[in-house]
């Protein structure tokens, strides 16, 4: 009988526990986090996907617009077009995007890419970098969804402005309201003092 209450204590101790695990996986995983570990790991392979494909060009220009004003445009050095998917596969390209009502503008580069032209979405990895506005940043993969606006950077992120460098394994940008979310390992350095010798800002003497 002396055993009893113990035994009904590690059960309690045991169902709190899973409880706890339970609550903590549905209310405070990271969504970005989440995004990246799934995103960066296609099931089909790329040379899979686009072994035999229906169409094959070089030093080509892909163009999106809306409403008659241009979205973005992408140049590549080849691209290799999977009418199945509905993919292209770009080597080399390079990324210029226009958002918001002063049309700012928004430049990538990265070594290979993919483009789903019909739903306005890209994605570029390996070796990604570019520019914002005053933002530089450098990242494995860069995914771009057209129809909510926004950018999500993935693997060894780092984003630079004038006066602050924000390190991070994800991040989200919000190109409507330029708002950024980090997420996983993040560091910032603020240095207020170095506005005037930033690199990012142009002298005019």
């Amino acid at each position: 009988m002396r055993g009893r209450p113990a035994l009904v204590l590690f059960v309690i101790f045991g169902l709190g526990l899973l409880l706890g695990l339970a609550v903590n996986s549905l209310f405070f995983s990271d969504p970005i986090l989440e995004n990246a570990d799934t995103a960066a790991k296609p099931a089909v392979s790329r040379e899979d996907m686009f072994a035999d494909a229906d169409v094959s060009a070089e030093d080509i220009e892909l163009v999106q617009g809306k409403q008659g004003s241009l979205s973005w445009k992408l140049l590549a050095k080849s691209a290799k077009y999977n009418q199945e998917l509905g993919i292209i596969a770009v080597d080399f390209p390079q990324l210029t995007a226009f958002f918001g009502a002063d049309r700012q503008e928004v430049y990538v580069q990265a070594d290979r890419g993919e483009v789903d032209q019909e739903n306005d979405n890209l994605s570029l990895y390996d070796g990604v970098s570019g520019r914002f506005g005053n933002l530089a940043l450098d990242a494995q993969y860069l995914d771009y969804v057209g129809a909510i606006g926004k950018v999500y950077l993935k693997g060894g992120v780092t984003v630079r402005r004038p006066d602050m460098t924000v390190q991070a394994k994800a991040m989200e940008i919000d190109l409507v309201t330029r708002q950024l979310v980090a997420a996983g390992g993040v560091e910032a350095l603020l240095a207020p003092e170095g506005l005037g010798k930033s690199p990012l800002i142009e002298n005019k003497e």
